[in-house]
């Protein structure tokens, strides 16, 4: 009963972690990267790279983003690229979308180029290498 021998599992890895949140009085100059979710209430000058990318309804960004998840409620001045964007009735756009997938509300203002892509992201795509037995009986 007060054994000792009880092995736990150790705890999986939390799937998702809390978002990096990027305050509205908080201006940023320069290039941000994640690989995780990032959430921008305030203005950032450079270019954004994140798995999941939230831009608030006051954020203001100026450069290109490129995101898997890309959520706009603000103000966006250069080129998206991502597999999954929404931009809300409050976005504004200013730049090419390259996507996979597009939701646009009504109300919301683009002005730039709207082009579909299978590899939106200019993903390095996957290689498999076969060991020279498999490719000589690939060949048969």
């Amino acid at each position: 009963m007060f054994s000792s021998n009880n092995k736990t599992e150790p705890k999986a890895a939390r799937s998702s972690a809390m978002p990096s949140i990027i305050a509205d009085n908080l201006t940023i100059e320069g290039n941000l990267f994640s690989e995780g979710e990032i959430q921008i209430d305030g203005k950032i000058n450079g270019d954004v790279q994140a798995k999941t990318l939230t831009i608030g309804q006051n954020a203001h960004i100026t450069g290109d983003i490129n995101a898997s998840t890309l959520i706009i409620r603000g103000a966006v001045h250069g080129g998206l690229r991502g597999e999954e964007i929404t931009v809300t009735s409050t976005a504004t756009v200013k730049g090419d979308i390259i996507h996979a997938s597009l939701s646009i509300e009504p109300g919301a203002k683009i002005d730039g180029h709207l082009k579909h892509s299978d590899n939106p992201r200019d993903l390095p795509e996957t290689v498999t290498f076969l060991e020279k037995s498999e490719a000589a009986s690939a060949e048969k």
